[in-house]
């Protein structure tokens, strides 16, 4: 029997599926089939619904062209009454089948695109990104290193701690790619990161002294007043350690 192929361990953290779509409700069965349900009124009502739940021309325009229909047939009716002239006739059964059965049509035609809320944006977190397949070698191991360092801190802090994770100023046996433990590193390390400057890395300091490891990124942007267009930078080489 051959040996069994080792598990990649990379396998057992796939890319989250996209989650599903949401259908339209029964309810906007009923919508569609106002123009029917209620002659005249019907339409108009269906599509300001409908416009007002997302404006848009596929919306708004229908809205008037329908509400313009209701108007051709009951302008003429009121015009000449039981008495009214051919082409009064023709133009009165053409608004009325365009405001009813052909309003009905198009609602029903509209009714998935309109109702149905668009899909999430699906996350991806950083430890999961694939790595570039082309590039620097050197850069793409050091991401690698970046992720299972992190997965590591995320897992077992204490660990990550014992490892000395995000600690340069420690000698240690490991590589984690150029992480920084911002709650824990020396300034002399803090100053290097990308937007820091020796007075930065000292206030990140005696904050931490003083009331204890910033919980998240977003924290140290704020109260540090690192320039934002640092941020990107920084959540790529900064890890916080309780």
């Amino acid at each position: 029997m051959p040996p069994r192929r080792a598990e990649d361990p990379e396998s057992r953290d796939p890319l989250p599926a996209e989650p599903p779509a949401d259908r339209p409700g029964p309810a906007t069965v009923w919508w569609a089939l106002l123009p029917i349900l209620i002659p005249g009124a019907g339409a108009p009502i269906a599509f300001g619904v409908g416009a007002a739940h997302r404006p848009s021309p596929a919306t708004i325009i229908p809205l008037i062209a329908y509400t313009a229909a209701v108007f051709g047939y009951c302008g003429p009716v009121v015009d000449y009454g039981s008495d009214m002239p051919p082409w009064a006739d023709y133009l009165t059964m053409f608004s009325a089948l365009a405001a009813t059965f052909g309003a009905s049509g198009h609602l029903f035609a509209i009714r998935r695109k309109l109702w149905t809320a668009p899909p999430a944006p699906v996350h991806v977190p950083a430890q999961q990104r694939p790595l570039p397949a082309d590039g620097v070698p050197a850069l793409a191991h050091a991401l690698h290193l970046r992720i299972a360092a992190r997965r590591i801190a995320e897992g077992d802090p204490m660990l990550a701690k014992r490892l000395r994770i995000g600690r340069p100023d420690l000698p240690r046996s490991n590589d984690d790619g150029g992480l920084v433990d911002l709650n824990h590193a020396p300034a002399a390390v803090l100053k290097e990161l990308p937007g820091f400057n020796a007075a930065l890395a000292e206030r990140v300091r005696e904050r931490v002294e003083r009331l204890g490891p910033f919980q998240s990124l977003d924290e140290v942007i704020l109260e540090i007043d690192v320039a934002p267009g640092f941020e990107r930078h920084l959540r790529e080489y900064v890890i916080l350690l309780p």
